[in-house]
């Protein structure tokens, strides 16, 4: 593993801790997830990790997972509205949204797992997700830095992610249970530090 599954644990409690006091909106949280979980993975492990969105498809526990939408000719893309934002550091793909899919895709019953996995182990084609844990992505440079463009035009972006980075703790060091976070006319509020407790790893 590239972490440990404390600290990704730690890592996406933070990123959905401060979601949840800024009301995100859940169809863009991948955005999110992947870009703090980067820039954290940069700041504290020294990792040159990247946000990429695309296509992605997974089988976590027999349910199958796809964001993308259909093309006329019947094919899947990931450019358009359904897509999905993951982290790829040093040779391995981390979804550190995976544990807030029960809340983000209510109608599937998925539990709170933790996703890291080799990009060597991704499936061949977006058809071959046999096993649970399986995997499928097709990046989409270009669609994603258009919405990440308009998106990064938001000045809080940047401060949530500086946020995060400073409220991240590596384990076996304590974490703060809250942090106080100023909202646009300056009043601070406390946000406690929450999320799904893991119950393994997909």
């Amino acid at each position: 593993m590239l972490i440990t599954q404390s600290d990704y644990h730690r890592i996406y409690r933070v990123i959905n801790s401060l979601l949840l006091n800024e009301n995100a909106n859940p169809a863009v949280a991948c955005m999110y997830f992947s870009t703090f979980g980067a820039f954290i993975l940069e700041h504290h492990y020294k990792i040159r990790a990247t946000a990429k969105g695309g296509l992605a498809a997974y089988n976590f526990g027999g349910a199958l997972i796809l964001f993308a939408d259909y093309r006329e000719d019947g094919h899947v893309t990931g450019a358009g509205e359904n897509f999905h934002c993951w982290v790829e550091a040093d040779g391995w793909a981390i979804d550190f949204m995976a544990p807030a899919l029960p809340e983000r895709v209510p109608q599937l019953s998925v539990p709170s797992k933790m996703f890291q996995r080799p990009l060597s182990a991704m499936a061949s084609t977006v058809n071959n997700l046999h096993h649970t844990g399986d995997f499928f992505y097709v990046s989409e440079p270009q669609a994603t830095a258009r919405r990440f463009a308009d998106w990064h035009r938001n000045a809080m972006i940047g401060d949530l992610a500086s946020i995060a980075a400073k409220w991240f703790r590596k384990s076996p060091k304590k974490m703060l249970p809250s942090i106080p976070v100023g909202d646009q006319r300056g009043k601070l509020k406390t946000v406690p530090l929450s999320g799904n407790s893991l119950v393994g790893t997909w």
